[in-house]
């Protein structure tokens, strides 16, 4: 039996942050029922792909953060939409949303109207900067509070200037806040019978990523520089290096690690060098130490180096590409990459990102569900909800909100 078989998720959520986190309920067994606006969906389903996977409104963001939930197609606006998205509630245990604050109330589904109906509910709200405050009415994406909570300034080199991380890094942490913020809400409610209201914003999700930077500026006041690909020790014996045939990274901490790495190199004669000698020197000499270190890598492979350097206890890896990435031998023996079978629009499984951990019983990554087409568990749904054939045609009936 997964962790949460039986629990029933009410998921107003679109785009990342709020998809990846009820996405981590349906792989753990929970029954999670994604409203949608009729015909157009999730925005996210015509976002980030092309133009043939945006008429199949699949896209591959959308499909790897909506594993195995159904899609229920309604108008939030109309009075009957409302009455559905009531009796959905009255049978549920999570609702999780991230609308513009003040949008749930409008709708009349925000955690005080849901409360009156079902205090045990466990409510989640996700949004940019919080529910309340000088900031909550500002619109964000995950590159604006990227700029806003200062990650720009921790990413970058000298010669770039800051700049935004690669990868949608604050939607997706965010969302797995949300997913422990409703864990622990549920937990809770199992020892006191009460349900809870939990507000997660992207803003702070950005802060608790960079904690240990943002500690050592409210502490010390230190401001770190841009490095970009050189390694926070400050050591020339770590970073990204060329090879004869690639990249690799070298990560040195300890004096220790930086000896073993200089010998490994078959530079140890630099430990008699008073600009290499100690820690301290080689801090003080960076730039020398690494052109010379630099220089030295060029004459051997990656895959040399990878053997020579392991061998000596040093950390290093290729800086590899996603195709090089997705087809380690790791992966498949997680099981981490899963395939969704069945989709519609495909005539092939389509393998995706799951859940980010394995269990030695009910794992996540088993019995994995493709995502829907917009709306298609709609009358089933309605069915389980009491509706007959004729109140599901008026439902159902073709309309773009």
């Amino acid at each position: 039996m997964k962790a949460y078989e039986g629990l029933k998720v009410v998921d107003f959520t679109q785009v990342l942050a709020g998809p990846i986190s009820t996405q981590m309920f349906s792989l753990l067994g929970a029954d999670v029922i994604k409203i949608e606006a009729p015909v157009k969906g999730d925005q996210l389903r015509t976002t980030l792909s092309d133009a043939e996977m945006v008429a199949k409104r699949l896209s591959p963001a959308f499909l790897t953060v909506n594993l195995g939930k159904r899609s229920l197609a309604i108008d939030l606006k109309s009075e009957e939409g409302r009455k559905i998205v009531y009796r959905l509630i009255d049978d549920a245990d999570v609702v999780v949303e991230n609308f513009r604050p003040g949008v749930a109330k409008k709708l009349g589904i925000d955690y005080e109207s849901v409360k009156q109906r079902k205090p045990e509910i466990v409510y989640c709200s996700i949004s940019g900067y919080g529910q309340k405050g000088p900031r909550s009415g500002d619109k964000a994406y995950d590159s604006a509070i990227q700029a806003a909570s200062g990650l720009f300034t921790l990413n970058g080199s000298e010669e770039s200037g800051p700049m935004r991380i690669g990868i949608m890094v604050i939607d997706m942490f965010t969302g797995m806040n949300a997913a422990f913020a409703i864990s622990s809400a549920l937990y809770r409610r199992e020892k006191t019978g009460k349900g809870q209201y939990v507000d997660v914003a992207m803003y702070d999700s950005a802060l608790m990523l960079a904690a240990a930077q943002m500690a050592d500026f409210m502490v010390r006041g230190n401001v770190p520089p841009l490095i970009g690909n050189e390694s926070p020790t400050r050591q020339p014996t770590a970073g990204v290096f060329e090879t004869q045939d690639g990249i690799v990274l070298i990560a040195t901490i300890t004096p220790a690690h930086n000896i073993a790495m200089l010998k490994a190199a078959e530079l140890e004669h630099l430990l008699d060098d008073p600009r290499f000698a100690t820690f301290e020197a080689r801090q003080a000499n960076l730039r020398e130490g690494l052109e010379i270190v630099g220089e030295a890598m060029k004459t051997k492979t990656t895959a040399d180096w990878i053997k020579i350097m392991s061998e000596a206890g040093v950390v290093v890896q290729a800086v590899r590409t996603l195709a090089e990435a997705t087809t380690d031998p790791q992966l498949q023996h997680r099981g981490i990459v899963v395939e969704a079978e069945n989709v519609r629009g495909f005539d092939k499984a389509l393998r995706l990102v799951g859940a980010p951990f394995i269990a030695n019983e009910d794992s996540p990554q088993n019995a994995v569900s493709p995502p829907g087409e917009v709306g298609q568990h709609t009358e089933e749904i309605l069915r389980e909800l009491g509706y007959d054939d004729d109140d599901i045609a008026k439902i159902t009936s073709p309309k773009e909100t």
